[in-house]
């Protein structure tokens, strides 16, 4: 029997492990698609996520490895389907994922182009519609050239800084029988370069001086993508008593830990002298928020800052997504887990002190006594906004935990950056990977298909994946329904529905206050209350399960508890909406 090069791309994705594919269907991989459902492959094909937009399939991939740590492959159809996902590329590479993308196109050899449509949708240099926001790309000629591509950024997206990568797949190529004596290579030639931890001797020093710091702060970011980091992370602060701000883009510290400060008070740790920046995205903001920066944004203060993570490694010459420049005394290009191990593993080398011992009670009984009063105050504040005539964001984030806490839920996407803020604020964030993060380069319609992904993820072990949905992030890929009903993917699909693009109406509401101007129009163009989207009736035409729509706190609770039994039921999505402020 024949054997074409486009099984030869299925046996490599099953020899890396590789168990989804996601794609809106596309001729130009026609090859690959055939390949997928063949019979005579049926063993080795990974199983197919049909999507009804390439931004969706690039999101669902994106969703999933945020949730397990495996990769989908996702392929897209020539240059409409690639322009259709860039903006869901854009948005893994500022959420630092690798993600494994393969573009068909259409035959460079002109002479083999179909009349119009093939014309139309080849190009020169394909990759270059997505070049400044991948990792690595590729445009290769011939069988053994795109093997060898299809390696490469296997193993690229994974090395150092993590990213999305892109290789085309050319027409004729993936459809031409395979070349004699052409095979996979060993399995390890797609296996990622690992960033090796702190070296003895920096971790040594570093140690050192967090034994001997008498206010030191861990700030953290993205390390938590590896659930492993969360036990040292907690190991390192308590032995050290330092304060902990987790910048939130992954969970990387219980959110209920005496010491986990995030978004307490500044002045509480102003003093701070010395600061350990664990993988952290925007380190100028971090340290603004309680250190100040002066008009250069050097920090203000004497503390001394270290850096540890891959960030100085891969950088955009297009986007800013690097943010701004801080000056620090130490930087480090190193594996967060095992610098976090390297460093507890360094601390007996620098015993600590009895005065050393009396500040650090004192200090890890002052940031308890913050965190205890913080948490007490947006409780409170939560408690007390459920008076309000309309459904407010803190009232229902509240209520929807309630309903939830005795699952064991995972929090596959949280709305908006109003909505996260509450849920870090209000729930407790305390099992390593229960909770993903947002979009990362603020794409809108990122979060149903990245909701979906997450939950194959997870299909099948007894979690419940919850998706706190902002209505405007829906309405841009709301047929990513139709994959999470197609497929049975269990979630809780929570619809925050403000009827607005809230961030848009704050904007329009300051613009004119500040020229004094009507704010009163701040909801022309920037919202749907005049024309309202029933998304009850828009899941139901997806055939997703949903319940009658929620206008009151009082009915929260128990409407999102009757979904989550209806999910654990049947093992099929269902969605609520909550009408809020």
């Amino acid at each position: 029997m024949t054997q074409y090069f486009s099984d030869l791309v299925v046996d490599f994705l099953h020899q890396q492990g590789i168990e989804h594919v996601s794609f809106n269907p596309g001729a130009s991989f026609r090859g690959v698609h055939d390949s997928l459902v063949h019979h005579g492959n049926a063993d080795a094909a990974p199983g197919i996520v049909m999507a009804c937009h390439e931004e969706i399939s690039v999101a669902v991939a994106h969703g999933y490895y945020k949730a397990c740590n495996r990769h989908m492959a996702v392929f897209t159809h020539a240059n409409v389907g690639l322009l259709h996902a860039s903006m869901a590329l854009f948005n893994a590479w500022c959420d630092r994922v690798p993600l494994f993308v393969v573009g068909g196109n259409g035959p460079l050899a002109a002479d083999l182009r179909r009349p119009w449509i093939d014309w139309i949708h080849t190009s020169q240099h394909l990759p270059a519609v997505v070049n400044e926001f991948v990792k690595w790309s590729d445009q290769p000629v011939g069988q053994r050239a795109t093997l060898e591509s299809l390696y490469r950024a296997h193993a690229l997206m994974g090395s150092g800084m993590t990213a999305p990568v892109f290789v085309t797949l050319d027409f004729d190529v993936q459809e031409q029988p395979l070349e004699e004596g052409l095979r996979l290579l060993p399995e390890a030639a797609a296996r990622a370069a690992r960033l090796p931890p702190l070296a003895p001797a920096a971790a040594a020093s570093l140690a050192a001086r967090l034994r001997a710091s008498t206010l030191p702060v861990l700030i953290v970011d993205f390390g938590g993508q590896d659930p492993r980091v969360m036990a040292p992370l907690i190991a390192l602060a308590e032995a050290t008593g330092a304060a902990v701000v987790d910048r939130g883009n992954r969970l990387n510290f219980p959110s209920t830990h005496p010491q986990n400060v995030s978004g307490i008070e500044a002045g509480l740790l102003r003093e701070a002298d010395l600061v350990v920046a664990l993988d952290v995205q925007d380190l100028a903001s971090a340290l603004d928020s309680f250190l100040g920066l002066d008009g250069l944004g050097v920090p203000r203060g004497n503390a001394r800052i270290a850096t540890i993570g891959p960030g100085e490694l891969l950088t955009s010459k297009w986007s800013a997504d690097h943010m701004p420049l801080v000056p620090v005394d130490e930087a480090h290009s190193a594996e967060v887990l095992g610098s976090l191990r390297a460093l507890l593993a360094a601390l007996p080398g620098a015993p600590e002190t009895e005065r050393q011992r009396t500040l650090r009670t004192t200090r890890v009984e002052r940031f308890a006594a913050a965190h205890a009063k913080a948490r007490a105050t947006w409780a409170g504040e939560a408690q007390r906004s459920r008076s309000g005539e309309v459904i407010a964001v803190s009232a229902a984030v509240q209520e929807i935990h309630h309903a939830v806490r005795d699952e064991e839920w995972v929090l596959v996407n949280s709305a908006s950056v109003t909505v996260d803020s509450w849920v870090k604020k209000l729930w407790p964030l305390e099992r390593p990977a229960s909770y993903l993060g947002l979009n990362g380069g603020g794409g809108l319609g990122y979060g149903p298909g990245a909701a979906v992904g997450a939950a194959l993820a997870h299909r099948g072990d007894g979690a419940l994946c919850i998706d706190l949905q902002a209505d405007g992030d829906f309405l841009f890929t709301p047929s990513a329904l139709w994959s999470l009903s197609a497929y049975d993917i269990p979630l809780l699909v929570v619809v925050m529905n403000n009827q607005q693009y809230q961030n848009s109406t704050r904007h329009a509401e300051r613009i004119a206050e500040g020229r004094g101007r009507d704010a009163g129009l701040a909801h022309i163009g920037t919202g749907f209350a005049a024309n309202p989207v029933d998304f009850v009736s828009l899941a139901r035409a997806y055939r997703v399960h949903a319940l009658p729509r929620v206008e009151s706190v009082e009915e929260i609770a128990p409407t999102v508890a009757a979904a989550a039994a209806w999910i654990k039921e049947h093992g099929r999505p269902a969605l609520v909406e909550i009408v809020t402020e």
